[in-house]
């Protein structure tokens, strides 16, 4: 918070980070892939997460069986998310948001070619809105 932050996102669930983001007044998003985490996220009042790595952990079956039994949870599934699936994730009510890499790839940051970022962003909001 100190730094600046207005939201953390992490890649995986980790109690302490959680807590610590809790008394900052933080808002956090931890990363799960599995009930355990999700229970562990729920039992510290957590009701929106990441699902991380996405496509490596089941993707959208995945998504879909996790939400039977936790239907009010909230997901943004990041990892694995292209142009050829995220219509798919975007399909399920309970996903608020995807994250992808492919069009702020580091080697395009690394060249400060913000007029290719630019236009891959533009093609990935025409492909979602």
């Amino acid at each position: 918070k100190n730094a600046g932050a207005d939201c953390i996102v992490t890649p995986g669930f980790n109690p302490n980070i959680v807590k610590l983001c809790q008394e900052l007044e933080l808002p956090i998003t931890p990363g799960v892939n599995n009930p355990m985490a999700i229970e562990a996220a729920l039992e510290l009042g957590i009701q929106a997460v990441k699902f991380f790595p996405a496509e490596a952990s089941g993707g959208v079956k995945m998504i879909k069986a996790l939400l039977g039994p936790y239907s009010n949870l909230q997901i943004m599934p990041t990892g694995g998310i292209s142009p050829a699936n995220i219509k798919d994730y975007l399909a399920i009510p309970n996903v608020v948001a995807c994250g992808g890499s492919w069009f702020v790839d580091k080697a395009l940051i690394k060249a400060k070619n913000w007029e290719e970022i630019g236009r891959l962003v533009r093609e990935v909001v025409a492909l979602v809105g």
